[in-house]
């Protein structure tokens, strides 16, 4: 797992990408409440002093790195999306499987992190993120005349829900298809997600 390259300084970038891999190589064998930053520290090479320069605990910093992760991974350009619906909805279905390969080549580290005993506050995370970019993909959608006839709120929780609960069985399983899993997901999203 990387982190997109984000506007900070050159130090803090490598600072957070070296904490990235870390978190991931210790997911793979605890839960993020087994991990210590000590121990984060000591995979990542860093002093702890320069972790406590970022973030005040182990929780703060998963928090940041997935929730910063999945929006990356979810964002569609909104700028250059097409005028017509299906291609709309299929510029979204790209992004999903996107995400799919995402956690399919971090397979190890997101089992335990969608497991039924896994990191809850993860798994927020990701609904919640999920969440958010429905809200600006419901946008995009009416804008284009498709009508959402419940309130967005209720409309963007039900999508992020329900793709962060698929995106967690993906992570249980083995399979490798992500356009064909991302058109299964997105055929079982609410009718305004449905092609014309």
């Amino acid at each position: 797992m990387t982190l997109h390259e984000s506007h900070t300084d050159p130090r803090t970038r490598r600072t957070l990408a070296l904490l990235e891999r870390a978190m991931t190589t210790l997911l793979e064998d605890q839960s993020i409440s087994e991990i210590n930053v000590s121990e984060l520290c000591r995979v990542a090479g860093i002093h702890r002093t320069t972790f406590y320069k970022h973030f005040s605990s182990v929780a703060e910093f998963a928090g940041h790195m997935f929730s910063t992760l999945i929006d990356d991974l979810a964002s569609v350009d909104v700028t250059n999306l097409p005028d017509d619906i299906d291609q709309v909805v299929e510029t979204y279905r790209a992004s999903l499987a996107g995400m799919l390969d995402h956690v399919a080549a971090n397979r190890p580290a997101y089992r335990r992190l969608f497991a039924s005993d896994g990191d809850h506050q993860f798994q927020r995370i990701v609904a919640d993120t999920l969440a958010e970019r429905a809200v600006e993909a419901h946008r995009r959608l009416t804008d284009r005349g498709r009508v959402i006839d419940i309130d967005e709120m209720t409309a963007a929780q039900l999508v992020g829900a329900g793709c962060a609960a698929a995106v967690g069985v993906w992570a249980a399983q083995d399979t490798t298809d992500s356009a064909t899993r991302s058109r299964e997901i997105m055929s079982a999203l609410p009718r305004w997600w449905s092609p014309s």
